[in-house]
């Protein structure tokens, strides 16, 4: 056995790019150990490398290695399920992406090894980020500013979750969750630079052929085959799987970029979001890292008479200066990409032995964040079904239940998406920056007798004709008295892009699937495509039907006038949070608390049942132990308000029992 040190930054590319693309039928068992003398800034491990031979079948194979990914690939290693990780990329990406995680993503990364506490800890203060900002340059007037923190001094609601909301871009996320992979399945479990090809599914698993970036293909065998390998997945194309929607929704460059200056000229009006509407330019810039001066502008541009090739490094350069309203402002641009706004759900997330998860199952626009968020929580879901059925303690049926429980959560986010959409565009409207007549104007250059011409005219016509609609804009001219208004009335109201949305981020209730609902003269039945918290008392969580339609009570903005999320006992919604002291056999309470999210086992395949303290407490108890031996599962048993917890908020239930996704999935009146 040799030893190596390796900076953890890189280590993991050089392994299996360069190491397992010369010995495909070998995986390479890495232990990692914690360097005390690391210097400070830099981790570094130590790994043992030794050569095992690939098993003839893994249980699960995940292509992509991404948030949904490698979330997937560290549960299920959390669970027991050996599987392996294929991204066909040489390494984790470096430009940033999606950047809010909500809630009920940091309760999916609680239990990871401390993941959700590094996370909030890498997060910038909440007052970098807790403002959309609305101006004419990053540092001349503002239209109007919107605090989406009103009242709060961190980002923690404690009412709602054990976790707050954390801002942390998805190229930093990316090598924590990685982390959490490679200690809950192994290091080997990850292979960058290593693409699937091909897969034909079998009646007992899917044979996979993969290509190395140095090599000759290999097969590989699984029992499921989970596709995570983002909106332009392969794996979903050769199953052939449509996606409904708007495939362009508007067409974008991202330039990511450095710039230090910004921060010393910004502090006193930081944001996460900065909506920049002149007639010089018209940018979304996201502040990934304000301190760090790190920033990715989003600017609008016309496929196909426009293409990236019209933004060299020196146009993007003016671009950043004339949003920031700097015009010697200095600028380290990293990258420059395009990308296409989308709001589309595939037809369907399961094919035999196939699912899909994470954006190759959905699409999004980022308005509202849900993009990332939702592929995290398909894993969540995705990963104990997987866990119970390949274990044995459940039937392969339970599977079914992945779509029939997420598409509608999906689609239903994806209509928020849109709307919160339409929200944000209402200030450029105003200022008469309407994208739709910059779509339309391009259409038609772009398209018809126009689209003959040379692309030189082309560009000239498209440009000439933006000039034209940039001069009449914003506040100046006969309109700008009632630009000025309107814009008033829009702040005022609270009509603007909003940013946190905990009643559908932790409400949402699966109406079918793998929750039960009996019929009984005790229990609340719930009619399929019904509100449970309209059939149970004193709640009101946001439930989707299997139409996927959010139900929301109406008028307000979007997402109705209340946006109170209140926690539910229905089933298929979310386990309640409160926090519990725990206590001693000797009766005194220990130190520290936990909340009832922390019940939920996430190292094995086990339920949980919660009883409330009554005269038929003791055989439903009974009833559970005499189910445990007579099928072999195992179950939690907790009473509540007995001697075990004390509950320093009361919240009344009846039986519940428990899955490990933290979703009730039956409901009992005793």
């Amino acid at each position: 056995m040799q030893i190596r040190t390796w900076n953890w930054k890189n280590c993991f590319s050089t392994l299996t790019s360069n190491d397992s693309a010369r010995t495909p039928w070998a995986f390479k068992r890495c232990i990692w150990e914690r360097n005390a003398s690391s210097p400070k800034g830099l981790r570094w491990y130590t790994i043992a490398d030794t050569q095992h031979a690939v098993p003839a079948r893994v249980p699960v194979i995940v292509v992509g290695a991404g948030p949904t990914g490698l979330t997937l690939s560290s549960l299920l290693g959390k669970l027991g399920i050996p599987n392996l990780v294929l991204d066909s990329a040489p390494a984790l990406p470096k430009h940033p992406q999606a950047h809010f995680i909500n809630n009920r993503s940091m309760e999916v990364f609680r239990p990871l090894d401390g993941l959700a506490d590094e996370i909030a800890a890498c997060s910038p203060p909440l007052a970098e980020w807790r403002k959309f900002i609305y101006c004419e340059s990053l540092t001349g007037r503002i239209f109007g500013q919107v605090d989406h923190f009103q009242g709060q001094t961190g980002p923690r609601m404690h009412d709602l979750s054990p976790e707050p909301v954390a801002h942390l871009s998805q190229h930093k996320l990316l090598p924590l969750l990685l982390h959490r992979a490679h200690r809950a399945s192994g290091p080997a479990s990850i292979r960058f630079g290593h693409s699937l090809q091909h897969f034909q599914q079998h009646p007992d698993g899917v044979s996979c052929t993969v290509q190395p970036l140095q090599g000759a293909p290999y097969q590989l065998h699984a029992d499921y085959l989970i596709a995570a390998d983002g909106a332009s997945s392969k794996v979903r194309k050769q199953l052939g799987i449509q996606m409904i929607g708007e495939p362009a929704m508007q067409h974008l460059v991202n330039i990511h970029f450095f710039s230090k200056e910004l921060w010393h000229q910004l502090k006193e009006r930081a944001a996460m979001l900065y909506f920049v509407f002149s007639s010089q330019a018209i940018v979304v810039l996201v502040a990934h890292n304000l301190q760090e001066g790190e920033m990715v502008a989003q600017v609008p541009y016309f496929p196909p008479v426009q293409s990236v090739a019209d933004f060299p490094i020196s146009k993007c350069v003016d671009i950043l200066r004339k949003a920031a309203g700097l015009p010697m402002m200095q600028v380290d641009i990293k990258t420059v990409k395009t990308w296409s706004m989308s709001a589309q759900v595939a037809d369907k997330f399961q094919d035999k032995r196939v699912f899909l998860a994470g954006d190759a199952a959905h699409r999004f626009p980022p308005a509202g964040a849900f993009g990332m968020n939702t592929g995290i929580q398909d894993a969540h879901n995705l990963a104990w079904k997987l866990a119970a059925v390949l274990s044995g303690a459940a039937s392969p049926q339970l599977l079914d239940s992945y779509q029939a429980e997420r598409r509608p959560v999906a689609q239903a986010n994806t209509d928020l998406s849109v709307a919160n959409w339409h929200e944000a565009v209402k200030v450029p409207k105003v200022l008469g920056l309407d994208p739709q007549a910059a779509n339309l104007l391009n259409a038609v250059v772009g398209s018809g007798p126009m689209s003959l011409l040379p692309s030189g005219i082309s560009k000239a016509v498209l440009d000439f004709g933006l000039s034209a609609g940039l001069s009449v804009s914003g506040l100046r001219g006969p309109l700008k008295a009632w630009r000025e208004r309107q814009l008033a009335d829009i702040f005022a109201s609270g009509q603007t892009l909003r940013l946190q949305f905990p009643k559908e981020d932790l409400g949402f209730v699966y109406g079918e699937g793998a929750a039960v609902c009996p019929e009984s003269p005790h229990s609340h039945p719930i009619p399929r495509g019904h509100s449970p918290q309209l059939e149970v008392s004193g709640t009101d969580g946001t439930a989707v039907n299997t139409e996927g339609k959010p139900h929301r009570p109406g008028g307000g903005s979007v997402g109705g006038s209340d946006r109170r999320y209140r926690p539910s006992c229905a089933p298929g919604a979310r386990m309640p949070h409160c926090m519990l002291q725990p206590m001693k056999t000797d009766g005194s309470f220990a130190s520290g608390m936990i909340s009832t999210l922390d019940l939920v086992s996430v190292t094995e395949w086990r339920m949980l049942l919660l009883l409330r303290m009554g005269p038929q407490s003791q055989a439903w108890a009974q009833a559970a132990s005499t189910l445990v031996r007579s099928i072999t599962q195992f179950f939690d048993l907790h009473a509540k308000h007995s001697s075990s917890f004390r509950p320093t908020t009361t919240v009344w239930v009846p039986a519940l029992l428990f899955c490990p996704a933290l979703q009730v999935r039956h409901l009992c009146c005793v």
